[in-house]
């Protein structure tokens, strides 16, 4: 016997062409299965109608908590929506008077706003905007502007005005000149939303979609669910087929109304049946809401019963069905396994593997991890290649906008101490082409730097300073040290005027070539080296041309450049960056910190008429590189001539905010404005032609069209109301939809019409639609 199960089971694993892990799970997945059915038959005979109602009631309780979060939270995004919308720019109070006849752009504009509104969230009906006027007006994106003619729907929509919230829901709410009469949830958001309203934002919701979410805790045909208001009057409820629902749903609701509970379940008898009612209050914005839901017991537990008695008697059937399951179940679990192995191996096929999954995935997995260090071993390789990198940028002044402890920590990672430390910056420059002795020709000046660069580096090694060589490619060298502030300052000084000099001597003997070598102060500030920069760079210009390697003390030559630096450089370059920028605000506050740096440097009326002057000048350039013409702009004035007749410095500080930059920003944000319109709009077209291609997406567009990413999402935003991929996805749901019902293609075709993986696409509709694709189709066909 046992032989013959041996043969068995050695058959079916050649024909099965699967793993062992299948094999194992099938069967300990057919073990786990067949045990619980006879469990299963034994609790569920033993199981009361008491028992069974309780639980009944807890989950329908639950039940109605989550529906009842859920209506909620929508009403909320509603809410937290309108309040949004009402903040636009369109909404502006010039409304209130504007004639909308005859502004085409502004009534467009509020017509795509409008169908913009209603087309973000599916539970808007229609969006509306009422302007309380003596003539009162209704603006809608498809009906276009709706004279209130009714004078019952003028007296209504004016006493919309004078609630004392900005936001407020209105259950009953008409809609003007409507052909037939029905009253309607709508969310109603005054604008403004503080101060004298001029008129107010309408969203009615759509009743069907109201309806679907009221019969989502109906789960039999034998129920009820209905929305009441705070009177007791019912503001949605289910479709009601027959005229014994209707009388069951007004049992219901009065049995409700005469509770005084917020919220409560409870069991209904009537005409032999019962009913498990529950309900539920919630506010939205002062306004009280009831939820009220009953589900028949006695239909819900009958099938319980006769399953409780049948189940032992069926229990051959049951084991049969559990042998069918436990093949199911087994091949689910083993496609996740197969998935990854066939991943693994690149895409083929593991049918004739005779080997256990796991441990295929097990070995692989190992490979890769020796793949993973050996990466880890090329990037450790290129780390002092991103090291100096990061430090020709520091001290190029490309790290202007961070602070200083923002830069150490940066540095830090880079394992340099900067914790108690001064700096020091050396500056190397070679020159000397022309000697006759030389070793190099003109067109080997990165030779020539690459070989200075290397011998400091061995230089500053040798010494086991702490120090970083910086190759700037353009003949000079940059060498960056760190003391310890236990050392003097002269102590540091002394030692690094020494390396300074041998390192002049040793270059300059080896290359053949002239070396000249600043050396700047030391600074315990890292935001003070790119300015350290600047100075050696002009410093060294004063180098012996006779000499054969010198060394330049930027203190020695410049005495006061320790401590009295007259002109503040950072403030300047922060200020010039603002008005680049056009941060109106920010650039105001840099020119009057900058005026107030020069008087507190100098003291001197003609230091500080040299640094307003030497300031304006390099605004006229900033002006000039963005594209505007200072002669134009400032209509030909002589600014130069205006300022040096001020003598004061809040005169000059005015005189710069009133004549110079609020000209300037008022001018370019008028060209922002006017140009991010236009982009925004021809970014709109694209999509709308596009947005069935895969590769369209905001960097594409923001190619296509010369900009950043960063500033067309920014504008995208600002114009439209919501974002660059919420506006392609809405899209692209649209088509699908209709796809969905108006043809016959497959889901998976219709997700590459539309530009996505069938999978991603699948994943994305049940997000938006708390449905798939398929179970969308056979509801609406």
């Amino acid at each position: 016997m046992w032989l013959r199960w041996r043969q068995v089971w050695c058959w079916w694993t050649q024909r099965s062409g699967r793993g062992n892990f299948y094999r194992k799970s099938l069967i300990l997945v057919l073990c786990i299965t067949s045990l619980p059915t006879a469990i299963i038959g034994y609790t569920s005979y033993i199981t009361g109608r008491a028992h069974i109602e309780k639980e009944i009631m807890r989950n329908h309780d639950a039940l109605l908590k989550k529906t009842m979060d859920r209506m909620n939270d929508n009403l909320a995004q509603l809410e937290l929506a309108a309040t949004q919308w009402s903040l636009d720019s369109r909404m502006d109070a010039r409304l209130r008077d504007m004639n909308l006849n005859d502004e085409y752009n502004t009534t467009q504009n509020l017509y795509r706003f409008l169908g913009v509104m209603k087309g973000a969230y599916p539970l808007i009906d229609q969006a509306q905007l009422y302007l309380d006027r003596q003539e009162p007006i209704i603006i809608s994106d498809n009906e276009g502007i709706v004279p209130i003619k009714n004078e019952q729907e003028r007296v209504t929509f004016h006493t919309l005005m004078n609630q004392k919230r900005g936001v407020f829901w209105w259950d009953s709410l008409p809609k003007a000149n409507a052909k037939t009469y029905s009253n309607t949830v709508a969310l109603v958001q005054k604008l403004p939303n503080v101060g004298e309203p001029y008129g107010a934002l309408i969203l009615y919701l759509n009743k069907e979609k109201l309806v679907q979410m009221v019969e989502e805790m109906t789960t039999d045909n034998n129920g009820a669910s209905f929305l009441m208001a705070k009177d007791g009057h019912i503001i949605v409820s289910q479709k009601t087929v027959n005229e014994e629902q209707a009388q069951l749903e007004a049992a219901i609701h009065e049995s409700v109304i005469g509770r005084t509970a917020e919220s409560d379940s409870y069991i209904l008898e009537r005409k032999g049946q019962s009913y498990s009612v529950a309900y539920g209050q919630f506010t939205r914005t002062g306004t009280l809401w009831k939820y009220v839901t009953a589900t028949s017991l006695s239909q819900l537990t009958a099938p319980v019963e006769f399953m409780s008695s049948s189940m032992l008697s069926i229990g051959g059937l049951g084991l049969l069905i559990a042998i069918l399951l436990s093949w199911v179940a087994s091949k689910r679990i083993y496609r996740p396994i197969v998935r990854l192995a066939n991943v693994i191996k690149d895409h083929k096929t593991t049918q004739e593997s005779q080997e256990d999954e796991l441990a295929f995935i097990e070995r692989e997995w190992k490979h890769l991890s020796q793949e993973s260090r050996a990466l880890e071993l090329k990037l450790d390789q290129a780390y002092p290649a991103l090291r100096s990198a990061f430090l020709l940028q520091l001290v190029q002044g490309h790290f202007y906008s961070l602070s200083e402890s923002e830069l150490r920590g940066r540095m830090e990672n880079f394992d340099w101490q900067t914790e108690s430390k001064w700096f020091a910056l050396l500056l190397v420059q070679i020159t000397g082409f022309a000697k006759e002795d030389g070793r190099f020709l003109e067109s080997e000046e990165q030779l020539v730097t690459f070989a200075a660069a290397n011998i400091a580096q061995e230089m500053v090694r040798t010494r086991n300073q702490s120090a970083e060589v910086i190759n700037f490619q353009d003949m000079t060298v940059g060498i960056l040290l760190s003391y310890p502030m236990d050392r003097t300052k002269q102590q540091a000084k002394d030692e690094l005027y020494l390396l300074a000099d041998d390192l002049g001597h040793t270059i300059s003997a080896l290359l053949k070539m002239q070396t000249a070598v600043g050396m700047g102060r030391l600074t315990p500030q890292v935001l003070d080296l790119p300015q350290l920069l600047s100075l050696l760079r002009s410093a060294i210009r004063y180098r012996d041309l006779k000499a054969d390697h010198q060394v330049l003390d930027l203190e020695e030559m410049l005495p006061n450049a320790n401590e009295d630096l007259n002109y503040p450089f950072a403030l300047e370059k922060e200020l010039m960056q603002a008005i680049r920028m056009g941060q109106s605000e920010q650039s105001l506050s840099l020119i009057e910190s900058f005026v107030q740096e020069l008087v507190r440097q100098s003291n001197k009326e003609k230091q500080l008429q040299e640094g307003v002057m030497q300031v304006l000048g390099s605004m006229l350039h900033t002006m000039l590189e963005t594209g505007f013409n200072p002669h134009h702009l400032f209509e030909g004035y002589n600014l130069y001539e205006q300022l040096n007749q001020l003598r004061e410095p809040e005169q000059m500080v005015r005189f710069f905010r009133q004549k110079v930059i609020s000209p300037y920003i008022e001018r370019l944000n008028e060209y922002q404005d006017i140009h991010m319109k236009r982009l925004v709009e021809r970014v709109t077209e694209r999509i709308q032609e596009r947005f069935m291609n895969s590769d369209i997406s905001l960097e594409e567009c923001a190619d296509a069209f010369h900009t950043t990413s960063y500033a067309l999402s920014k504008a995208f935003k600002q114009i439209n109301g919501m974002n660059f991929i919420d506006y392609l996805i809405s899209l692209r749901m649209e088509k699908a939809k209709k796809l969905l019902i108006g043809t016959d293609l497959k889901v998976n075709e219709i997700a590459e019409q539309i530009g996505y993986q069938p999978s991603y696409f699948i994943r994305l509709f049940r997000k938006y639609e708390d449905m798939t694709p398929g179970q969308y189709r056979d509801k609406l066909k």
